[in-house]
């Protein structure tokens, strides 16, 4: 579970690499499968389902690193072991 201000600022990191890989909605939809307002519950983190943000965030660094990108760094979310609680697919690995 996440504090106020750890919300906040998962949300701005989300949005910052969001905003750094800046792939068109339509593509990152389609990459994930998650829905318009899906994504956008993730980069607020307003009711965002915990596996789609840690799918999220998975899908940022990859293409990130894909594309040679710098990450902007994640606090709450840059340890890979905390979301063994929350499962979630990875469609655009496969």
């Amino acid at each position: 579970m996440l504090t106020r201000q750890e919300t906040i600022n998962t949300a701005k990191e989300l949005q910052e690499n969001y905003k750094r890989l800046a792939y068109p909605e339509e593509r990152v939809l389609a990459d994930t499968q998650l829905s318009s307002r899906e994504l956008e519950a993730i980069l607020t983190m307003s009711g965002a389902n915990p596996g789609h943000v840690w799918m999220l965030r998975d899908y940022l660094e990859d293409m990130l690193t894909k594309e040679g990108i710098p990450l902007y760094p994640f606090s709450r979310l840059a340890d890979h072991s905390a979301n063994r609680w929350f499962s979630y697919d990875t469609p655009w690995r496969d």
